[in-house]
């Protein structure tokens, strides 16, 4: 019996309002009901839902719990044995957001937690937040200037790190022509 290839796993990551969510739901809505295709919602609106009056969001507690969340989310997406498996964010998202917020120590421990599960992705994908407008809501309550701060500790992560990583520019259309590209090798 020949061995299951690994699937293809590709993660839009970014900080908040730059349409991650949106285009997973071009995604949920293209392949729905394909057992080829698992979609693993974002981690941190789960948690912080159920979670309301969480202090310190982006302290090393709380994107402790919201990173062992991601990876639970994703070993599941795994054991389904979906071919394309597409993700709401990763298991680096806490790390940057810890380091963003100036605990460097939490951010390596976060790291040195997941490590092992880097390898799973075969695409980062970081959303340019210059393409779309900011908006608040009942989770995302930052303000405009910390959005792009935290845009730039994921560009200084993934230089630091040397994980390679895509920048994703551009409308919805332009955004879902390129990941479909990058899907057509596999679907």
């Amino acid at each position: 019996m020949a061995e299951r290839e690994n699937p293809m796993k590709v993660t839009f990551v970014g900080t908040s309002c730059i349409g991650k969510t949106t285009l997973l739901d071009e995604y949920r809505t293209k392949f729905n009901g394909n057992p080829r295709v698992n979609i693993v919602d974002e981690a941190a609106r789960i948690y912080f839902t159920q979670n309301p009056g969480t202090s310190n969001r982006f302290g090393k507690e709380a994107q402790g719990s919201v990173q062992a969340l991601a990876l639970q989310q994703e070993q599941a997406a795994h054991e389904s044995k979906a071919e394309v498996i597409l993700c709401d964010r990763s298991v680096i998202d806490a790390v940057v957001y810890v380091k963003a917020s100036g605990d460097q120590e939490g951010a390596l421990e976060l790291l040195d937690r997941v490590k092992f599960w880097l390898p799973t992705y075969n695409k980062f994908l970081l959303l340019n937040p210059t393409d779309v407008p900011y908006q608040t809501d009942e989770v995302r309550q930052e303000s405009e200037q910390v959005r792009q701060g935290f845009h730039n500790a994921y560009l200084e992560f993934f230089e630091e790190s040397g994980i390679p990583y895509e920048l994703l520019s551009g409308t919805l259309e332009q955004r879902v022509e390129r990941v479909d590209e990058i899907l057509s090798e596999k679907i």
